[in-house]
């Protein structure tokens, strides 16, 4: 009865450790969007409602979602999302460097979304 228990309270723990990870890795927009260079290339997850008419063209899509006051676009493969939907989305920042007249706002290529809690 023992061993069950503690199995049980094992295997309780090791799913709390999975489960906290993906909660604890979201990446705020904001900071994306206030040091761009420093998300170039990574991969992130962040959380936002989508906040703009979406662009969809042969299953592809081009939406904007909105976090912490702040927006980012988000590139993706797979058909638009419908304005308000709140969504968990992960992909990687990709950043074009600035030229001499516009300084281009980075972009996350989505590789996962989800409904957001």
């Amino acid at each position: 009865m023992q061993r069950r228990r503690a199995a049980l309270i094992v295997g309780l723990g090791l799913a709390g450790l999975c489960i906290a990870p993906s909660a604890l890795a979201t990446t705020s927009i904001a900071d994306i969007i206030a040091h761009p260079d420093d998300w170039a290339n990574k991969q992130v997850t962040v959380i936002g409602t989508v906040v703009e008419w979406s662009l969809g063209y042969q299953g592809q899509s081009l939406y904007t979602i909105k976090g912490e006051d702040r927006r980012i676009s988000i590139v993706s493969p797979n058909p638009a999302p419908t304005i308000g939907d709140r969504l968990q989305v992960s992909g990687q920042v990709r950043r074009r460097p600035p030229d001499e007249e516009f300084d281009f706002p980075p972009v996350i290529l989505e590789t996962g979304r989800q409904a957001a809690p």
